[in-house]
């Protein structure tokens, strides 16, 4: 798991191993004396919602406070988000804006053939599962009806250079126009010749902006992350931010754990979710007689995720939720605050039906750990994501992972150790 402090530095808390089809505490497995999940240069891939974040690598691992952790350089990737809006952004070259499969039309007036002709139908033809590359690119005719600046690939004439024909001369040639002179041939290594692929198209070194490269001033400490809105808003709220990081020789494909909501569904779960775990807390002091409620006691300081653990669009809600109470005190000093963590699946209605829930005080945190969700990560690579929470207890903080099942949640691994 990867920490943002608020001081600006970040860190690696070692988890969970999973080798041999079962898991191990990683904050443990191989100590020597530093555990094997934190030996120098071990990279580790950062994900938020199941989608890639960064990477971390380890140099320098420590202990703090009778744990270890790791130290070492983070390297933020472009959030997903802003990934899409630069797409979105690019000339496209489809029919249809749902078909991912690029569609190459033949400029008005250009005929023959040339090397160039060649070299762009070889492009297309990455495209088809079948069929030779000449028909992939000619079969179909350009359109006068459509718009004027519609992106057009232009083959030169192999035998002058004679100017293009009126109906496109007369519009500004598109940036995804890098046909050469009619004298020259393509450039294979050109950096702006554009390359067709299969699926959506891929952020290109031309597009996206890389990350700086480290310094040797600032290879001895950790590197602090760029500025990113979710992770501001997070460390501003709860001192520090943690994302599932996880070190796998193995490919993988990464897919977005995360169910979208607008705000006005975010509103009405929020509302929904939010009174089942106030009746939740009644029950815990109706069982156990600790200090009652007042009566405008409402829940205000909440986390509620959702997320699509199962890739099948039906959400799993989890909401972790602190209520203070002003008129107790804890045992120990200071203030009394109730704790919730509820989990729940939606029926045919779209009625939030709970599947787990657990309660505890400021008070029996010695009996009930007080759980935080941090998120959601595929840990066993099995294809399905699983829930990570932070477990704190009167003593000492450990983190759990949970499989989620349609009227149950189970715990599958308890370990590590934190500070």
């Amino acid at each position: 798991m990867l920490e943002f402090l608020p001081g600006g530095g970040a860190r690696l808390v070692p988890v969970a191993l999973w080798i041999d089809d079962r898991f191990y505490d990683a904050s443990l497995y191989g100590a020597n004396p530093e555990p094997m999940a934190l030996q120098p240069e071990t990279v580790y891939e950062a994900t938020d919602y199941g989608e890639p974040t960064g990477l971390f690598t380890v140099t320098t691992p420590e202990q703090v406070k009778g744990s270890w952790v790791g130290t070492g350089h983070w390297k933020p990737e472009l959030p997903f988000d802003k990934k899409l809006a630069q797409q979105a952004a690019k000339p496209k070259l489809t029919d249809n804006p749902a078909d991912d499969r690029p569609v190459l039309h033949r400029a008005a007036g250009s005929s023959g053939s040339s090397s160039s002709d060649t070299s762009s139908n070889s492009a297309s033809s990455q495209t088809t599962s079948s069929g030779s590359s000449n028909s992939s690119a000619s079969s179909t005719a350009p359109n006068p009806n459509e718009p004027s600046d519609r992106p057009t690939l232009k083959k030169p004439s192999s035998e002058t250079s004679a100017a293009p024909p009126d109906n496109t001369a007369s519009s500004p040639a598109p940036a995804a126009n890098t046909a050469p002179a009619a004298t020259s041939s393509p450039d294979e290594s050109d950096p702006n010749r554009p390359t067709l692929r299969r699926g959506k198209p891929a952020t290109t070194s031309a597009t996206t902006a890389e990350p700086k490269p480290f310094s040797a001033s600032q290879s001895a400490t950790p590197m602090t992350p760029q500025p990113q809105p979710k992770l501001i808003a997070a460390l501003n709220n709860t001192g520090r931010h943690s994302y599932p990081a996880v070190s796998d020789a193995t490919p993988h494909e990464a897919r977005s754990l995360l169910y979208p909501m607008n705000t006005n569904e975010r509103s009405d779960k929020s509302e929904q979710l939010t009174a089942l775990a106030m009746d939740e807390i009644r029950k815990f002091i109706a069982q156990r007689k600790t200090p009652a409620l007042p009566k405008n006691a409402a829940i205000t300081d909440y986390d509620l995720r959702a997320f699509d653990l199962e890739f099948s669009n039906s959400p799993t809600f989890v909401l972790t939720a602190t209520l203070p109470v002003a008129t107790a005190k804890a045992l120990g000093g200071g203030a009394f605050s109730y704790f919730v963590t509820f989990v729940a699946h939606e029926d045919i209605n779209g009625t939030p039906i709970k599947i787990f829930s657990s309660v505890t005080d400021s008070n029996h945190l010695d009996s009930f750990a007080r759980m935080e969700i941090i998120d959601a990560v595929d840990a066993d690579a099995n294809g399905r994501g699983d829930l990570l929470f932070r477990q704190y207890s009167d003593v000492a903080i450990s983190y759990g992972l949970y499989r989620v099942y349609p009227y149950e949640m189970k715990k599958v691994f308890e370990g590590g150790s934190g500070s």
